[in-house]
């Protein structure tokens, strides 16, 4: 059983609201970069950009954590070496879509 998806349903809803705008206002950018979290909200997104003539231009899928080095420890050297690797968790999926000129046109 998979853990509720609190945060991803807010990003979902919030690029749902900005595809809502972009289709209310009929201002629709050449190209649109998006960042994602798990391929379900990457699946929801790009089927709802799809639909208004968007095309996946580039994909690259990475590592969902980057390490940013070693920090040295806070105990002025009590208790021997006390390095710490610090990683943090980043969006894996970039995507860039692309509305070719007949779609835009249409």
């Amino acid at each position: 059983m998979s853990a509720p998806r609190l945060v991803g349903s807010f990003r979902d809803w919030l690029n749902a609201r900005a595809l809502k705008r972009m289709v209310a206002r009929q201002h629709f950018p050449e190209t649109i970069e998006r960042h994602y979290w798990d391929r379900k909200e990457f699946g929801t997104d790009a089927a709802a950009l799809e639909a208004v003539g968007y095309a996946p231009l580039s994909t690259s899928v990475n590592d969902a954590y980057v390490g940013s080095g070693t920090l040295p420890a806070a105990s002025n050297g009590v208790g021997g070496h006390l390095d710490r690797t610090v990683r943090r968790r980043v969006a894996p999926i970039h995507v860039l879509y692309r509305r070719p000129e007949t779609a835009a046109q249409s």
